[in-house]
């Protein structure tokens, strides 16, 4: 694991002011012209799905609980935030997901207000402590998709993340065989080499912030053909749809609301 705070610590910490090398636009699907009909996104959105708890895990779900096909959501390091569990409830709601977002820090995000932290060692410890994916995630991630294959006869498993939820969507994606599909929206630390690795379908969604994602895209293609995606946002800032992203923006509401289009649709052709 040592690689993934390494990697971790440097892209996150300078993602507000590192941009990646330019990359042409080289999707398997560009957005359509019918997503700016489709709902956008509030800045001041008050959630409508409903907690509940998993063991010791509290589960953030969408409203609808009739579909047959689950999305995990993983956050930022920020944790639990209106943003994103707005673009959960749009999934949900617009393409027919039942969508789960663990808060696998168990109520302890990192602090917004310290980033960049003033200590940088600090946030690769909070790493190492509540977000480590082999130590604490991965068994979180497991544990819910037992939960609805036996309690509510899933068989259909995505899962998408943003920035630290990007990486553990990569690693489910390479080590949790029921996922089935997965996006990674404006990852952190995710390395080419490790698309060598995935066992599943993915759509990349970097930002300015984020490097060269081309590579990785073309592995994906030589595994799934077109039934995988690369759409490069190089006029939004790492974090655009998380935590930190202005959902008041004009331009930052467009990105988000392509960004759910191509979530959404992408899973939807990917899980039954």
């Amino acid at each position: 694991m040592q690689y993934f705070f390494k990697l971790f610590s440097v892209l996150t910490i300078f993602c507000q002011v590192a941009y990646g090398t330019k990359e042409s636009v080289f999707d398997s699907s560009i957005v359509g012209n019918d997503c700016l009909k489709k709902k956008a996104v509030e800045s001041d959105y008050i959630p409508t799905g409903d907690n509940w708890q998993l063991g010791d895990l509290n589960i953030y779900e969408t409203r609808n609980k009739t579909f047959n096909r689950l999305l995990i959501a993983a956050y930022d390091i920020f944790g639990y935030h209106n943003n994103t569990k707005q673009i959960a409830d749009i999934l949900a709601e617009e393409f027919g997901f039942r969508v789960v977002m663990p808060d696998f820090f168990r109520a302890v995000p990192w602090d917004i207000t310290n980033f960049p932290p003033k200590n940088p060692q600090d946030l690769i410890t909070f790493i190492n402590t509540r977000g480590d994916w082999e130590d604490y995630v991965k068994t979180d991630v497991i544990n819910v998709i037992n939960h609805y294959k036996t309690n509510e006869n899933i068989s259909e498993f995505g899962i998408f993340g943003f920035c630290w939820g990007g990486k553990i969507s990569t690693r489910a994606a390479i080590e949790v065989p029921d996922i089935k599909a997965a996006v990674l929206i404006h990852p952190s630390s995710v390395t080419n080499e490790e698309a060598e690795e995935v066992n599943a379908p993915m759509y990349l969604l970097p930002s300015r912030g984020e490097g060269n994602m081309l590579p990785f895209y073309m592995v994906l293609q030589e595994k799934y053909g077109s039934n995988c995606g690369h759409r490069r946002y190089d006029d939004m800032n790492h974090g655009f749809a998380g935590a930190r992203g202005n959902f008041s923006d004009p331009l930052n509401i467009l990105r988000v609301t392509e960004v759910i289009d191509i979530t959404g649709n992408f899973f939807d052709r990917n899980l039954n």
